[in-house]
């Protein structure tokens, strides 16, 4: 436990006040090079701030170079001029079956087909790709992601109000600037934490809300008085569940009445299972609410890094006035571009679907014929929830999976709300990345490195 403590009369800010108490506390060798920092919940309750003061420090003193995060252990302060630290770190092993939630098969990209259309790019509008091109991304492939929308997500989009960028991660910092660092973003929890990072890396501020049938609680954002929420309705990460129609029509209630923006990650939204899916909150905004926010990442390739964004009008307005360059390739888009006009991306959505739900039910099939745990089956995306009922916490069952060659995550990596129940022996299995053969080999890899008999 560090032997720091708050000043409450200060009139610095108390993530400063914290991060120059450790960085005195470094300085004095009161931390020595090698030592790990408390958690962030432990930090956060000897000092009685919030986890997110803790968050946003830890990522301050990352960045500074004062301290690395070492994986499944924690925050450790760096030595000016390191030895090797190869005895101390957590020894390399090779990742043989991959659970995670964002890996994919490089055998199901179509090569061939986006080889072809790259080839037909260059030959007919290789004059095109060296001009800067239009901000918001390429009107044409603009067009066709318009389309596409409405065919499989079932609304009319505007073309002019999609923008593009290479990656969700720079629409989210996109969306500061023009939302403004001064309103308040809550965040899911436990929720996506690549886009809470980047919130705060933003400047940011950020309110976790807790989760009520699987959706954000909408009575605890009226109390926040935030200015925006990011949410994953269709498919909540990590939990996994579909926000119902009654959650839907609260939280676009609470959008209108106060006039915060709803950001809708609908990632994955393709990939549902079911016969009759939701609308996303897009197709139900008739204020001009909602930002939706897509990616090809799951679709094709995340090494493509094509994202776009529906902006509401104002924003938009914002937007045009503010940025000058698109970040994605016109090369990229291009290609793109006549993948889906050419109906190829479709049959691709098709054939994956498919693949993906013979996986499922591999997934479903072994993990109960090993009695591995309980699945939290749900009708849409690409990983499941699996409760092994062990003994173990969720971060043993997911030391002694990384030590078996097997990568996967756990529930309680997700959340930042302290006093939090932890959701115990909860990990995630994601399927998109091994075929039905290497999915089996790898659940019997988990039940051997588990002991579960």
């Amino acid at each position: 436990m560090l032997s720091i403590k708050l000043d409450a009369g200060s009139e610095r800010p108390l993530i400063e006040q914290v991060y120059l108490l450790i960085c005195k506390e470094i300085e004095q060798g009161h931390i020595r090079p090698g030592e790990r920092l408390p958690s962030r919940r432990e930090l956060a309750e000897q000092l009685k701030v919030s986890t997110t003061t803790v968050e946003t420090v830890y990522e301050h003193l990352l960045e500074e170079g004062i301290c690395e995060s070492r994986p499944r252990s924690g925050l450790y302060v760096l030595d000016a001029h390191p030895a090797p630290a190869a005895a101390v770190r957590l020894p390399e092993v090779l990742v043989r079956w991959d659970f995670g939630t964002g890996a994919m098969d490089p055998a199901q990209f179509p090569y061939s087909t986006w080889a072809k259309l790259m080839r037909i790019v260059l030959t007919e509008q290789s004059d095109e790709l060296l001009r800067t091109g239009d901000p918001q991304g390429s009107r044409p492939l603009r067009r066709e992601i318009a389309k596409m929308i409405q065919r499989l997500r079932g609304f009319d989009v505007d073309p002019e109000r999609i923008v593009l960028a290479a990656g969700t991660d720079i629409l989210v910092a996109i969306l500061i600037t023009l939302i403004g660092r001064e309103r308040l973003f809550a965040v899911e929890d436990p929720g996506y934490s690549r886009a809470r990072r980047i919130l705060i890396a933003g400047g940011a501020r950020i309110a976790p809300i807790s989760l009520t049938d699987g959706a954000i609680n909408v009575r605890e954002l009226y109390q926040t008085g935030a200015g925006a929420a990011y949410v994953t309705p269709g498919r909540q990460f990590p939990t996994g569940q579909e926000m119902a129609m009654d959650g839907r029509e609260r939280l676009m209630r609470w959008a209108n009445e106060t006039g915060a923006y709803v950001l809708e990650d609908d990632y994955e939204g393709e990939f549902t299972f079911s016969d009759s899916p939701l609308p996303p909150l897009a197709a139900l905004d008739t204020h001009e609410r909602v930002v939706y926010i897509n990616t090809f990442a799951r679709t094709l390739a995340p090494g493509l890094r094509i994202s776009y964004m529906i902006l509401p009008g104002a924003l938009r307005d914002r937007y045009c006035e503010l940025y000058s360059a698109c970040s994605v390739p016109g090369f990229e888009q291009s290609a793109l571009e006549k993948f889906i006009s050419g109906g190829y991306f479709e049959r691709h959505i098709k054939r994956m679907r498919q693949i993906y739900r013979e996986r499922r039910n591999c997934l479903t099939e072994h993990v109960a014929r090993l009695h591995l745990g309980e699945l939290h089956r749900n009708n849409a995306g690409l990983f499941e929830l699996l409760s092994v009922n062990s003994g173990m916490s969720s971060e043993q069952l997911v030391e002694k999976a990384r030590q078996a060659g097997v990568r996967l995550t756990a529930l309680s990596d997700y959340s930042i709300l302290p006093d939090r129940a932890e959701e115990s022996g909860t990990v995630l299995l994601g399927l998109a990345g091994m075929d039905t053969e290497q999915i089996r080999d790898g659940l019997e890899t988990l039940k051997s490195a588990w002991q579960i008999d």
